[in-house]
């Protein structure tokens, strides 16, 4: 039986009592028990960083996911949900330091690196709970005892399976290359890292000559923004496409590009210079320059290599900014880098790990970089190098983690081969689908096609352990599980670790000599990249893995293309040669309603718990997948995340109302529709056909992700379909005493809706579905049910189409009422409809009860109503067109028939007015309804309602408006729709009133109608339409 509902929706007492009711049941067991047999469906996690609380953006990515994962659950799928969590990486090691007051390296070193890595392992857990709880609260069910963490014994021997195959395939390899390096944690970060923090600064920007050798007094001419590299410099690159000139300067002549010439003589406010001549880039290959800093850095005399301190020909220079020459320091730059790998210069890195000058480059031993730059530029302009010096403001590279300027710098690395293995991967993308196609085929496709090689190695303490060793004499061994370490004499420490993994000595199978672990660990994002088979505890577990991979679904921000996306796809084609998934859904960011990036200092962040706390998890969920497609930004509102509260809130309350009279009636929910198919009227096959037109659509949108689609649907279906449309058709059905066919038909009818309605709704919404499904139907809980899959034999188009004409004629009528100033409660005689469309005239045939029950009218007529046609003088036309004769025209327009006048117009564009030509400018028709009528239009048609109101009508009329003034009072008085009471009505209209007696009784629940005022009952004056009703009710003991 159906209970009685709470009058208010409280979305948070509501979620908590079904919080508390999952945790009872175990519902993540009873729901793995259920689909056990089901075909498998594995969701891959993206494991949110262990180091703050959600934010409003991992919100709304679960938003996205967790509807996919319950609707393949509710259709019979196996689902695999297990949680993940990033829980290593420089972040953590920052905010670590911070907290034990280490500012280095050697910091770290001297408080012992055993203390460190326990303060790292126990800040990320210190995250663990509240990101579980914050998942509970927002509705996920999923395994959250059994959650994989990157930090476990059991993940790390996983991950180095990775290695292991790299190394068998060629893909891993130790070399020395320039890469991004902060200074501040003394690492390297990825390419995609490198690109993630940018701040505005101002640095020194200069212009240097280099003096050409056997080329007296000949210079080429070069621009940095980074004075410090001029001490690595080794080569200078032209463009062998673009024409340079010999321009002479005084005593001295100076090559730079053609195209920049004259801005360049500008800036330096040079006027008086000669083009001596004109020459190709690819003819200033390899002349040679002597280094300006010889002297102070004397390094660059030893150097054998043949192309050191030559120009060399690259395509990349451009003439965008600079001189058209571009000073070349492999060791500081990936183009330099690979300039001097092409043209074999030396990779010449005179900087430490901390950004300081090492012995190599002598003068300025021992200075960090952007200190030194002064005494660099001061040296340069005491040789007579400097030709300018100025500063620049521009982006520049930083710390993603720290937030210091980035530096690039060579250093002895552990990379994975990328750039010979991007075709297979390319190839292995396509196979992949992407939501929005443009997300794989375009975003993801670039960054995979302009892909380099990998810099896995990180020196620093909190991460994966690269797990290589290496022998003095030479040998490598790439291991991938701790059986082999014992295999070969190593002992297994309890934690994976640094330091504890640093101690394993293994046995070198060459020369029996120990061999020793290098000291790098693994860039925090090849963690997450390995969690497609780590997390299952692949290779161990080979039995589960085999069961889930690949991947079907994932899901997460537009940034990840460059990481998390990358990473997996990646270190997935590395060990199993394939692609990891064989879907991604791809969303955008969150920014504030104004389209600014959410920051703490701008004030503007949204807390995902206080949307919670204030509107409950439902409405928050439903609002993240509405506001817009997921691949969109979303501009985050409050006052739209009111809307959908609204919309929650009118959902309950059309759920109260029918399970107001449901209860009183203690209605069968177990009555089959069927059983009622031949009491059904047209607004219940409907409201039938619209809930399983959605249930279609909807089933539609989950198979193609345009999730952002469902939600909308669902709020027009429940706010125009079911609120303001159905319940507003059947509330009188259900009013009705008894056991009504016409009532239990509207009930079995709202049952299936609202049932229905919570299947499709649970994805999304899942706390407002489970109270109603389950007040309804019983159970558990929603969650452990099958999806009610749309009945195409329910569906009726027609139907649907002629419902939505008729609400269009309603909307218009109901305005002709507004314009005559009449109210709906008023019957009218007639409304005539006026109409050459066939579907309009089908619509109100098929539907004309509703139509006149809808509009109070008696009478619907198909037709027309003659209105008389009249002219009239458009005299800002007809005073300058005919001057003195303008009156003259006017007075003839008054004699001439206006029908006779339109139809000339319309066929010759003007019409002979006994000999005066007039035109369509100088008249203005009018069509003049006759009296008694109010016209209205509507797309396709007109309704004209007849306005007249007789004397029965007005009797029927008086009688609804005591029925409602009875109503109203019945209301004041707090009392039960179920209870009667007793009324009297003193006025002068009882002849009226006794005619609609039994309608106003039954319309009431009053036993007794009296006319006359009466002792002890609660009464109140009304004014109804100018005249006075004394009316008064008693409730009955």
């Amino acid at each position: 039986m159906v209970s009685e509902v709470p009058e208010e929706y409280n979305p948070v007492s509501l979620e908590t009592k079904i919080l508390k009711n999952w945790n009872d049941i175990d519902i993540y067991a009873k729901l793995k028990e259920l689909r056990a047999n089901g075909p498998k469906f594995y969701f891959l996690d993206g494991p949110p960083y262990m180091n703050g609380t959600p934010h409003i953006g991992h919100a709304r990515t679960r938003a996205l996911r967790d509807p996919v994962l319950k609707y393949k659950s509710m259709n019979g799928y196996n689902v695999w949900h297990q949680p993940g969590f990033d829980m290593h990486g420089l972040p953590i090691e920052v905010k670590v330091e911070e907290i034990l007051g280490t500012k280095t390296k050697s910091d770290i070193e001297k408080i012992g690196t055993e203390l460190f890595i326990k303060s790292c392992k126990e800040r990320g857990l210190s995250f663990l709970k509240i990101w579980i709880d914050f998942y509970k609260r927002f509705g996920m069910i999923g395994d959250f005892n059994n959650p994989y963490m990157t930090l476990t014994n059991s993940y790390i021997e996983s991950s180095w399976y990775f290695f292991k195959k790299a190394w068998e395939k060629g893909l891993l390899y130790k070399g020395k290359a320039t890469v991004a390096w902060c200074p501040r944690c003394e690492t390297p970060l990825s390419g995609y890292e490198a690109t993630d923090e940018y701040k505005d600064v101002e640095d020194d920007s200069i212009y240097v000559k280099f003096p050409l050798i056997d080329k007296k007094d000949e210079f080429v001419i070069i621009w940095t923004t980074t004075p410090w590299t001029i001490p690595a410099n080794v080569a200078i690159a032209v463009n062998p496409k673009y024409d340079y000139v010999k321009v002479k300067v005084g005593s001295e002549v100076w090559i730079v590009a053609k195209e920049l010439l004259e801005k360049l003589m500008l800036l330096f406010e040079i006027d008086n210079y000669e083009v001596v001549e004109t020459i190709k880039g690819k003819d200033l290959l390899g002349l040679k320059y002597r280094h300006i800093l010889e002297d102070e850095v004397p390094i660059h005399k030893q150097f054998k290599e043949l192309n050191a301190h030559t120009i060399i020909v690259k395509d990349y220079v451009t003439l965008e900014d600079g001189t058209g020459c571009v000073h070349t320091a492999p060791g500081h730059g990936p183009d330099d880098y690979s300039a001097g790998v092409e043209f074999k210069l030396p990779i010449f890195s005179p900087v430490d790990e901390t950004g300081n000058f090492t012995d190599e480059a002598g003068k300025y031993k021992g200075i960090y970089i952007k200190d030194a730059n002064d005494l660099i530029i001061d040296d340069i302009e005491d040789k007579g190098f400097l030709v300018l010096r100025d500063s620049i403001f521009h982006r520049y590279a930083h710390c993603w983690r720290c937030k210091s300027p980035l530096l690039y710098r060579a250093s002895d690395q552990w990379f994975i081969r990328v750039e010979s293995i991007k075709e297979q991967i390319l190839k292995e993308n396509k196979k992949v689908k992407w939501v929005p196609d443009w997300a794989g085929e375009k975003r993801f496709h670039n960054w995979i096609e302009g892909a380099r090689d990998w810099c896995i190695s990180r020196q620093r303490f909190w991460g994966i352990p690269l797990p290589i060793w290496e022998c003095s004499c030479g040998e490598v061994k790439v291991i991938s599980s701790l059986e082999e370490i014992s295999s070969m004499g190593g002992n297994i420490p309890e934690d994976l670790h640094k330091p504890y993994i640093d101690s394993v000595i293994l046995k070198c199978p060459k020369c029996s000599g120990d061999m020793k672990r290098v000291s790098d660990i693994a860039d925090v994002w090849f963690d997450s990249g390995a969690s497609t088979w780590s997390s299952l505890g692949y290779p161990k577990n080979k039995e589960l893995f085999s069961e889930l991979y690949p991947v079907d679904f994932i899901t997460e921000g537009l940034d990840q293309t460059r990481g998390w996306f990358y990473t997996l796809m990646l270190e997935s084609y590395i060990v199993f040669d394939r692609a990891p998934y064989n879907q991604v859904l791809m969303n955008d960011f969150v920014l504030d309603q104004f389209g600014q990036k959410m920051s703490k200092s701008l004030g503007n962040v949204v807390d995902p718990k206080d949307v919670i706390a204030k509107y409950g998890a439902d409405v928050t969920r439903f609002y993240l997948l509405w506001e817009i497609a997921p691949w969109d930004k979303l501009k985050f509102n409050w006052e739209n995340v009111e809307s959908i509260y609204r919309t929650f809130n009118i959902l309950w309350n059309a759920y109260k109302f029918v399970t107001l009279y449901m209860s009183l009636d203690k209605f069968d929910v177990n009555t089959p529709l069927s059983d009622f198919n031949k009491h059904l009227r047209d607004e219940d096959k409907w409201i039938l056909s619209r809930i399983n037109t959605i249930t279609k659509e909807v089933e539609d949108n989950f198979d193609t992700l345009e999730l952002h689609l469902i939600p909308r649907k669902l709020k027009e279906f429940i706010l125009e379909d079911l609120s303001r449309w159905y319940i507003r058709l059947v509330r009188e059905r259900m009013w009705l005493e008894g056991d009504d066919k016409e009532k239990i038909s509207a009930y079995v009818t709202a049952l299936y809706v609202f049932k229905r309605l919570c299947k499709i709704l649970a994805p999304i919404s899942p706390f407002i579905s489970e109270e109603i499904y389950n007040n309804f139907i019983g159970g558990s809980s929603i969650h452990l049910s099958d999806w009610d899959k749309h009945d195409a034999s329910l569906i009726n188009k027609e139907l649907e189409e002629d419902m939505s004409i008729l609400r269009s004629i309603i909307e218009g009528t109901l305005h002709a009422r507004q314009k005559a100033g009449i109210k709906l409660r008023w019957p009218m005689s007639k409304v005539i409809v006026e109409t050459q469309d066939k579907n309009v005239i089908r619509a109100v045939k098929n539907l004309d009860a509703i139509f006149k029950k809808q509009i109070n009218v008696k009478e619907i007529i198909l037709g027309d109503v003659v209105q008389e046609l009249e002219i009239l003088p458009n005299h800002k036309s007809i005073g300058p067109k005919f001057k003195g004769d303008a009156k003259k025209v006017v007075e003839l327009l008054k004699t001439h028939n206006p029908c006779k006048i339109k139809s000339g117009l319309d066929k010759e564009s003007f019409y002979d007015l006994d000999g005066f030509k007039i035109s369509p400018d100088d008249v203005v028709f009018n069509y003049l309804l006759p009296k008694g009528y109010e016209i209205s239009e509507f797309e396709n048609g007109k309704v004209y309602l007849y306005t007249v109101i007789t004397d029965d009508l007005k009797s029927e009329a008086i009688s609804r408006e005591v029925i409602r003034r009875i109503q109203e009072m019945r209301k004041q008085a707090n009392l039960n729709v179920e209870e009667y009471i007793h009324s009297y009505v003193d006025s002068s209209f009882e002849k009226d009133l006794k005619y609609h007696e039994d309608y106003i009784k039954k319309e009431t629940r009053s036993k007794l109608l009296l006319f006359s005022k009466q002792d002890n009952f609660i009464n109140k004056e009304w004014d109804i339409e100018g005249d006075k009703f004394l009316i008064g009710i008693k409730k009955l003991a």
